[in-house]
């Protein structure tokens, strides 16, 4: 019997034991699942208020420890829930998706795209996009997608940036172009040329306006001096009129006084004369005739000595009037001759290009007009040609432009140097001169030419340690019947363009 008892109790034992270790093991299922069940319940947390409200009311109601029966509703709420957050996932998978598609098609129409980066949009759209499973696999089309965008910017940053260099470069060189013409002295050339020296170093649109401006503001000044010039030499004139106005008012009033007076004095002969005519015709005798015609004589010689000290008078007065009123035109004349020889110096140097000293294209325009007139009275031999430096930009991209105005300046004294006296040679605007060749036919002047060519080539241009070959490009033609200035230019024009497209350092004609 004892036995029989310990063996129940060892059997009860055991089974304790084992159901000790299958509630330990239960408790630790539950708490893992318990523990699960809340971080996956976190992790939807956001994606919607009401789901988050069940959620977190779900995570209490398992920290509390309740049984299964009251987690039962909230389940039942949350499953619907999720349900319908499933739906909405997918919506927002397909919008997502159209999204992408949408910016990826709006970015293929940007033509700066690179050709590499349009290749890889056009496989992101046409490939990886399709095969995209989940939310999270749009993430990294997203992130390259944004990159391409990067990319387009940057490029786009980049063209406009040489676009904004290109426009600044082209308004500098128009400034100092507009520089070179500027013909002033003293105190305005001293400011010319610091501008001038300032646009050369100026990178950017701001600075060029700031020179602009100042370029304005000096022509204002001068053309304001030259006005004040202009002003107070009609002030003088008008003075100098008025005195000279009043000098032949003064002498005509003389000479109208002095009328008066001679008038006076002839009537007083004329009747003392008329009266001793009288007497002596009454006078009985020899003696009371005498002395009659003595009295009447020595009053007609008063009278006519009284005359001649008022023509004396006269004379003189009139011989001074007359210098006042020559010396006053002699300085009226001074006055204006001084004032046409600044006008002409100055239309000499308005028509002077600043850089070269060669006439500019006003003077080229005036007499190009010129020869047409005459051509058209009567028909001559005159060769028009036109003249440009090759890749004349580079030596200003890869020197400076100081490099370059004196490569203009060297050319344009050679070109000078290898003219006849009788062409005119003008520089027509940057790299570009113009030759008038009068009694010259084509071929006449293609040999001239063509030795001009070659003594530019053979000039020994040095910039910065380096030798440098600068060659010229000309286009030639004649005057022809029915010709323009306009139509000969573009003739000329138009060989110009060949000679360049077809290798420059060359001359070509059209005739």
């Amino acid at each position: 019997m004892p036995e029989k008892s310990n063996t129940m109790d060892e059997q009860l034992n055991h089974a304790l034991k084992q159901r000790k270790v299958l509630e330990n093991a239960r408790k630790y299922q539950v708490d893992t699942l318990t523990h699960f069940v809340a971080k996956l319940s976190l992790c939807c947390k956001g994606l919607d208020i009401e789901l988050d409200n069940r959620l977190a009311a779900f995570r209490n109601t398992l920290n509390k420890g309740v049984n299964f029966a009251q987690l039962t509703p909230l389940i039942d709420d949350i499953l619907t829930l999720l349900k319908n957050q499933e739906t909405v996932q997918l919506n927002n998978q397909r919008a997502l998706h159209s999204s992408i598609q949408a910016a990826g098609q709006q970015l293929q129409k940007n033509k700066d795209l690179p050709a590499d980066t349009r290749k890889k949009l056009r496989h992101l759209l046409d490939d990886d996009l399709d095969n995209v499973k989940s939310t999270h696999g749009y993430i990294p089309l997203l992130n390259q997608l944004v990159t391409f965008y990067q990319q387009t910017l940057d490029t786009k940053l980049t063209l406009e940036q040489d676009k904004q260099r290109s426009a600044t470069s082209a308004l500098a060189n128009k400034l100092l172009g507009l520089a070179h013409q500027l013909v002033l002295e003293d105190e305005s050339a001293e400011q010319v040329q610091a501008i001038r020296a300032t646009i050369i170093q100026c990178h950017t649109l701001e600075a060029l306006l700031e020179a602009a401006l100042e370029i304005i503001a000096i022509i204002v000044k001068n053309i304001n001096g030259e006005r004040e010039s202009a002003q107070s030499f009609l002030f003088s004139l008008n003075k100098t009129l008025g005195q000279l106005h009043q000098s032949i008012f003064s002498t005509s009033q003389h000479s109208e006084s002095m009328g008066v007076e001679f008038d006076a004095l002839n009537k007083r002969i004329k009747t003392k004369i008329n009266n001793l005519n009288e007497q002596t015709k009454s006078t009985a005798s020899i003696s009371s005739l005498k002395k009659l015609v003595d009295i009447e004589l020595k009053s007609l010689s008063e009278d006519f000595m009284a005359k001649e000290a008022l023509e004396r008078s006269d004379r003189e007065q009139l011989i001074a009037s007359f210098g006042e009123i020559n010396g006053r035109i002699g300085c009226l004349e001074n006055k204006l001759s001084n004032y046409k020889k600044r006008l002409n110096e100055q239309r000499f140097k308005s028509l002077l290009d600043g850089l070269t000293k060669l006439p500019n294209r006003a003077a080229f325009d005036e007499r190009y007009h010129h020869e047409m007139h005459l051509y058209n009275v009567q028909p001559s031999d005159i060769t028009l040609v036109v003249i440009d430096v090759d890749h004349f930009k580079d030596v200003n991209d890869r020197f400076g432009h100081t490099a370059g105005d004196i490569t203009l300046q060297v050319i344009a004294k050679a070109l000078k140097n290898s003219i006849e006296a009788t062409d005119f040679i003008a520089r027509y605007g940057g790299e570009e001169f113009v030759i008038l060749m009068p009694n010259t036919v084509l071929e006449t002047a293609a040999v001239r030419l063509n030795k001009l060519k070659e003594n530019i080539k053979k000039i020994p241009f040095k910039f910065k340690s380096k030798q440098i070959e600068i060659t010229v490009s000309l286009g030639a033609t004649q005057f022809k019947p029915g010709d323009t200035v306009l139509k000969a230019f573009d003739r000329a024009d138009d060989a110009l363009y060949e000679a360049k497209n077809s290798g420059r350092d060359r001359l070509c004609m059209s005739k």
